[in-house]
């Protein structure tokens, strides 16, 4: 998977390269504006789990992940769909002068109820501020209170983390 993602990352940050480097009226090496880039890049991994009621990371119903490419201040964004949920979720990294991240996270979640014809909008934002390889997790439907939880009721858990893509294995 990382072969074919340097495939498709590479020749792009090469193009941006060249354009910033012609549009400074100075000769630069691509290669060397390439290595700039790419110094700057952050991977980015959202583990996606569905987990029963009282469950244990293991015994999740349903498991996703996906790794993204972007660059400090720049979002990128998921979607999940299930039988009557649909989640977004957009991250924005920004490098701190600490070195900490500070990690914008956005979620919005369309729900609707299979005996119910009405659709429930919810939408939350979140500012954490978080270090590289440490992993956050964010509850896009939020979590059951209910004592005993129903045997219905599922927790949609999405973990993120964050490392310097000359890091990411």
């Amino acid at each position: 998977m990382r072969a074919a993602r340097k495939k498709v990352v590479v020749p792009i940050l090469l193009g941006l390269a060249v354009l910033q480097a012609h549009s400074q009226d100075r000769e630069i090496d691509p290669n060397e504006a390439l290595q700039s880039l790419l110094s700057k890049a952050l991977t980015i991994t959202i583990s996606a789990r569905v987990l029963p009621p009282d469950a244990l990371d293991d015994q999740a119903i349903w498991n996703a992940e996906t790794e993204k490419l972007t660059l400090p201040g720049r979002p990128i964004k998921v979607r999940l769909d299930g039988d009557n949920v649909r989640i977004y979720l957009v991250v924005t990294p920004y490098i701190q002068e600490s070195g900490e991240i500070l990690l914008l996270a956005q979620g919005q979640v369309w729900l609707s109820e299979p005996t119910d014809k009405e659709v429930k909008y919810s939408s939350t934002f979140y500012s954490i501020p978080v270090t590289f390889g440490e992993k956050v997790l964010f509850f896009p439907l939020g979590v059951s209170s209910e004592e005993p939880r129903s045997k219905d009721f599922f927790n949609i858990e999405l973990e993120i983390k964050i490392v310097p893509y000359k890091e990411s294995p």
